[in-house]
């Protein structure tokens, strides 16, 4: 019968393995590796309990759901859709009151009632279409420019097609012919300010001439009486009339009062310098900040029409003169 003993091994290497001699059949003492045996538990496969419930999958990040039991999970899911029918049934319930307040003329509260929808559901497609007709008086105003494309942004996006065909048709025209009165209107105003900013131009670079000019005045003469006076007092001492010296002293004099009024003549030529740097900017005079406004507003209105242009609109005219809009069957572009 084999003798068997168990030794540890201690190196860095085999730390974790245990190993035995055993006496073969010659006698001879060998080494080999033990094996653990272990007991196979027996592994019995456990009851799987249908609990009828749908456990939605999440990902990795959701934290939350990660720590949850699928009942937790199931009852937090169901509570978050109940929610979301709740809101999609109030802000349903908004928009029907913003449209009977626009019936009955009041447009302010009714769009008081569609920022309230929108905050309800923001990706709601019946609140844009309502709010922009009642922003431009029914296609036909052009006062709130700004929140104007700020909805018809939000109406590209969430909006059906027939919404956006629709408003394409009628809106789309009056864009378009709003935006060639502004054009027209900013290059009669950008020329009017040119010619404005040259004639100041010229104005003040005239100034400026005649200030460089009389600051050359003073200049010019405290350089010269300064260094006569600088060559005179160098001798003054040795006239022993004094009359050097009482000539030094005027010229000192007069230097000092060229040197007082070169610096009062720097004053006009620093302000026809500073009025020729300011005419080259709009935002110096009422006109040149009307030019931007208009440049400003031209820009809005081409942001707006790229917003509420439908590329699969077709528009005719019946017999009675209202205009017909119809669908193409051509995917919508994203460019839109």
């Amino acid at each position: 019968m084999a003798e068997e003993r168990l030794i540890d091994d201690n190196t860095d290497r085999d730390k974790d393995k245990k190993y035995r001699f055993r006496i073969n059949e010659d006698g001879e003492e060998e080494l080999e590796i033990a094996e653990d045996e272990q007991p196979q538990e027996d592994e019995t496969d456990e009851a799987l309990y249908d609990t009828g419930m749908e456990v939605p999958e999440f990902t990795s990040d959701d934290e939350e759901a990660a720590t949850m039991t699928p009942e937790q999970l199931f009852l937090a899911r169901k509570k978050e859709e109940e929610e979301q029918e709740e809101s999609v049934k109030k802000a349903a319930e908004l928009i029907a009151k913003a449209r009977a307040l626009a019936d009955e003329g009041q447009t302010e509260y009714a769009l008081i009632t569609l920022d309230s929808a929108q905050k309800e559901r923001p990706d709601s497609a019946d609140i844009y279409p309502l709010k922009l007709s009642l922003l431009t008086d029914g296609y036909k105003n052009f006062g709130h420019l700004e929140e104007c494309v700020s909805v018809a942004e939000k109406l590209a996006k969430y909006s059906s097609e027939a919404d956006r065909a629709q408003i394409s048709a009628v809106f789309g025209p009056q864009i378009l012919t709003e935006q060639e009165r502004v054009e027209e209107e900013n290059k009669r105003l950008r020329a009017e300010n040119e010619q404005k900013k040259e004639e100041r131009r010229q104005r003040f670079s005239g100034q400026r001439r005649r200030a460089v000019r009389n600051l050359l005045f003073a200049v010019v003469p405290f350089i010269g009486l300064l260094i006569a006076a600088c060559v005179l007092s160098g001798t003054m001492y040795s006239d022993e009339s004094g009359t050097l010296f009482v000539v030094t002293i005027v010229l000192f004099g007069l230097a000092g009062v060229a040197l007082i009024a070169s610096v009062l003549l720097c004053r006009p030529l620093a302000r026809a310098v500073r009025r020729i740097r300011l005419n080259k900017s709009d935002s110096s005079t009422a006109l040149g900040r009307e030019c931007t406004a208009g440049e400003e507003r031209a820009t809005l209105l081409r942001r707006l029409y790229s917003y509420v242009y439908y590329v699969n609109t077709i528009t005719s005219v019946d017999a009675k003169g209202e205009v017909e809009t119809d669908i193409t069957e051509a995917p919508v572009s994203d460019k839109d």
